[in-house]
């Protein structure tokens, strides 16, 4: 609100103020009402009457009273009719329709619409004169205000005052300026100041606001002056809803200070602007509230920057996930057999030298297993290669459960696989080729019949290799093969050992 607005309030304001005081004494009954004006008319007119009746009291001179009441009735037109009743309630002389029309409520009292006037003739009552009226129209208080003197006197006034109270509130004005109780340097360092800068007092009221922000709304800072700061469109920071209490209110209320609260200020065509708010309460001599200070900083830029940084990391950390699933994707097939899906001779390699590295250096048991399909060529030529591929994936299949991990297999060519048995003896290792063995000659495992040969080397106590080792599990699989396939060889064993008694003999 501007300086024009806040004078017209106030003028207004004590115009208000006036006419309250005069509608108040005018129900004291200070103030005479039209009611009772016209009332006190009409008893004025029934004492006159009955002056001029007493003039000729004889009951001869009833002509002379028959022409007192009919000039009394065409010189008021209030007046319907009059009539003279006797002592004995005789009507002795009246006015035409007289007898139909007084027709009063109370029979022995006067009422604004009957009036009775007794009259005497040496000290005794010789007759009443009775005057009937109009009925005075009930008017509810609005209409009887605004028909009255009353009102021409309120309207009158009102304006006189309105007038009168904004020459002198606009002179007085310049004296309670705020701007001008401040020195023009303090102001000027306020206007220079990058945050916006208001000064309320204790009703929320603008006293004072720098440059900063009237720029900011789009205002000057002159017609700033009595606005209330809430009436601007504000929101909570990351709602749409309006703050249920503002700082500055906060400060006011409880006389502490409100710092670091985020707010949006919403402007023209929905733009918006993100500002951190500061209040602290403006105190007197004896510590009592009268007002508060708050401080608006301008962070919109600062947001949307750091904003689009949030999303410039979003995307990063969402492109690095792709990468990272690329790459893991990328090192599932450099590792991995496309057909069986088990490790492929290379990464076996890796792990196989891991594992035997550290069972030489915990003393601990491992075993490599070879195994190959019997007879592979026969089944491709007989029933297909697509047949040969599923037979393949179900032994994969089959050693992959049975160990427990998918690195532990590997395809280690054609139709040949190896796994890697940690912490197994040569015993237990025999064990768990057998049973695998079993499970393939048994029925249900593939649509054709296939048997599968094995053959097992056990780590020792000396330095061997993985390779080493699988070297010597594909000796004691060559010697199953040779010796009726179907089987398991122990690398070291009593069969191994005839076989290769027989081959040096």
């Amino acid at each position: 609100m501007g300086r024009v607005g806040l004078l017209f309030r106030i003028s207004a304001g004590l115009v208000a103020l006036v006419i309250s005081i005069v509608l108040m004494l005018d129900s004291f009954g200070l103030l005479e009402r039209a009611s009772d004006q016209q009332i006190a008319d009409r008893a004025r007119l029934a004492e006159v009457v009955a002056t001029q009746i007493s003039a000729s009291p004889s009951m001869a001179n009833l002509n002379a009273i028959r022409g007192v009441l009919q000039a009394a009735r065409r010189n008021n037109p209030e007046l319907l009719s009059a009539g003279l009743r006797g002592a004995d309630g005789r009507l002795l002389i009246s006015t035409p329709d007289h007898r139909q029309l007084w027709q009063p409520a109370d029979p022995e009292q006067s009422t604004p619409d009957h009036l009775r006037v007794p009259m005497f003739q040496r000290g005794k009552l010789w007759a009443t004169l009775e005057l009937r009226f109009e009925t005075i129209a009930a008017v509810g208080p609005l209409t009887a205000l605004l028909t009255s003197p009353l009102a021409r006197l309120l309207g009158a006034l009102g304006a006189s005052c309105f007038v009168a109270f904004a020459l002198y509130m606009r002179r007085m004005l310049r004296h309670l300026d705020p701007s001008a109780v401040i020195p023009t340097r303090v102001q000027a360092a306020l206007d220079v100041m990058a945050e916006g800068v208001l000064i309320l007092d204790k009703h929320e009221e603008v006293v004072l606001a720098n440059l900063a922000f009237a720029t900011r709304i789009g205002r000057s800072d002159q017609s700033l002056l009595g606005m209330k700061p809430a009436a601007l469109d504000w929101r909570l920071k990351d709602s749409e809803d309006r703050p249920v209490e503002f700082p500055w209110t906060q400060a006011i209320r409880g006389g502490l200070a409100v710092r670091g609260v985020a707010l949006r200020l919403i402007g023209e065509e929905g733009r918006f602007a993100t500002l951190v708010v500061n209040s602290s309460p403006v105190l007197d001599g004896w510590g009592r509230v009268k007002g508060a200070i708050v401080t608006l900083d301008d962070v919109t830029e600062l947001e949307r920057n750091s904003n689009e940084l949030q999303r410039a990391l979003v995307e990063l950390e969402k492109s690095r996930d792709e990468v990272r699933l690329q790459n893991e994707e990328l090192q599932v097939l450099a590792t991995t057999d496309p057909l069986s899906g088990v490790a492929n001779r290379r990464s076996f390699y890796e792990t196989a030298d891991t594992a035997v590295r550290a069972a030489h250096a915990a003393r601990t048991p491992l075993c490599f297993v070879m195994c190959d399909i019997d007879h592979f060529k026969r089944i491709n030529d007989d029933h297909g290669h697509s047949t040969g591929d599923e037979v393949i994936t179900r032994l994969a299949e089959v050693l992959r459960s049975t160990t427990g991990s998918t690195r532990a297999v590997c395809r280690y060519g054609g139709e040949e696989f190896c796994a890697l048995l940690e912490d197994y003896t040569a015993e237990r290792a025999l064990s768990f080729a057998e049973m695998v063995r079993r499970h393939i000659a048994g029925p249900g495992f593939a649509r054709v019949p296939v048997t599968v040969s094995f053959g097992v080397a056990s780590i020792g106590s000396g330095t061997e290799t993985a390779a080493q080792l699988i070297g010597r599990a594909d000796e004691a699989l060559y010697v199953a093969k040779k010796t009726g396939r179907d089987k398991v060889v122990l690398h070291g064993g009593p069969e191994f050992e005839a076989a290769a008694e027989a081959v040096r003999a």
